[in-house]
């Protein structure tokens, strides 16, 4: 298949990108060798996703959902041993939450980028949305997640 998506064709919801600007737009967004690969591969299946809903628009909604996993994982790898050990009152593990890893994140000084309504994107995706979006309303998001994990992987960060 090598034709556009009915979205990106401009012939439903929004007017829309070509594959080279789509791809173009994803360049920019590759994540330096010193984060974890697990990290980058989950990130650049998100960039993928972005990518090839140029055929299938549902793969945008996909790759936006994909993107909160990709930073909680980053989060995890990053931090998350700070959080090991706590369970909940049936002893059960609880290992912390997206919310709580950005905070704690923030409050250690590992990451500076605002971190305000991505808890609430997350849930947007993750419990069910009718959003049509555009490439644009992925990029404002996706910059912002791609951002948080180079500061958490930077060099500058304190361990």
């Amino acid at each position: 298949m090598s034709r556009p998506d009915p979205y990106f064709a401009g012939a439903a919801g929004f007017v829309g990108s070509n594959l080279e600007e789509l791809y173009l737009d994803m360049v920019g967004y590759a994540l330096p060798a010193v984060v974890p690969e697990c990290v980058r591969r989950a990130h650049d299946a998100v960039r993928h996703g972005y990518i090839y809903a140029y055929f299938s628009y549902d793969l945008l909604t996909l790759a936006a959902a994909q993107t909160f996993p990709c930073l909680e994982l980053a989060l995890r790898e990053r931090i998350g041993a700070r959080f090991d050990g706590r369970v909940d009152k049936r002893g059960k593990p609880r290992p912390a939450m997206l919310d709580e890893l950005l905070k704690t994140a923030k409050a250690q000084g590992l990451i500076q980028s605002e971190i305000e309504y991505l808890s609430h994107m997350r849930n947007t995706f993750m419990h069910g949305s009718d959003i049509v979006l555009n490439p644009a309303m992925f990029l404002a998001t996706f910059h912002v997640v791609t951002a948080i994990i180079r500061e958490l992987f930077s060099p500058l960060s304190s361990p």
